[in-house]
């Protein structure tokens, strides 16, 4: 399980990647893909919001209660629900820019905050929270982790990616192979 969400982090930050391709040539004056910037939001906030993190909250529950000293895992949980009103807050922005409701100043900042945010929780999990969840956590832990846990499938790199992010599934892919060659 620990293995799965770290698979998610890595599908997290290839989207992060792209939105701050999209954020740089907004910084450089460039007029970024605004509709694929929604498209990534939409995806964090439809499946890193609504399943990764609460998965993550109940493994973190579990340090909470056998860890003396885990005030950091509490502000990781907390910092779920602070990114999810930013990545809400981005998304009204990203879906209201055509009314002239935010300027682009504004929205540069909120891209800013929201990528740096994601960033710095992601690398916070993984170098201080999950080699604790690592050496914690039980066989028993696990198994009713495994029981409690719906098994859903991931929009975007699932099964079957959902028709509405094969744009973006599409762009993710060829950045990938230009960056290989």
């Amino acid at each position: 399980m620990l293995n799965r969400l770290l698979l998610e982090h890595d599908h997290i930050l290839r989207k992060l990647n792209l939105l701050e391709l999209q954020y740089l040539d907004m910084c450089r004056g460039k007029i970024p893909d605004f509709s694929l910037m929604r498209s990534i939001v939409v995806y964090i906030q439809e499946y890193p919001e609504k399943i990764h993190h609460p998965l993550e909250d109940m493994i973190f529950s579990i340090l909470l209660e056998r860890l003396d000293d885990a005030g950091f895992v509490q502000e990781l949980i907390t910092d779920h629900t602070r990114l999810e009103l930013i990545s809400r807050k981005l998304r009204k922005s990203l879906e209201s820019l055509t009314d002239g409701a935010v300027s682009m100043e504004d929205l540069e900042q909120q891209l800013s905050e929201f990528l740096t945010g994601q960033r710095q929780h992601i690398y916070l999990e993984e170098a201080e929270v999950y080699p604790l969840v690592q050496s914690v956590l039980t066989k028993e832990d696990w198994k009713k982790l495994h029981s409690a846990v719906p098994v859903l499938d991931e929009p975007l790199y699932g099964r079957r990616t959902r028709q509405d992010y094969e744009r973006l599934y599409r762009e993710i892919e060829d950045r990938s192979r230009l960056a290989i060659h």
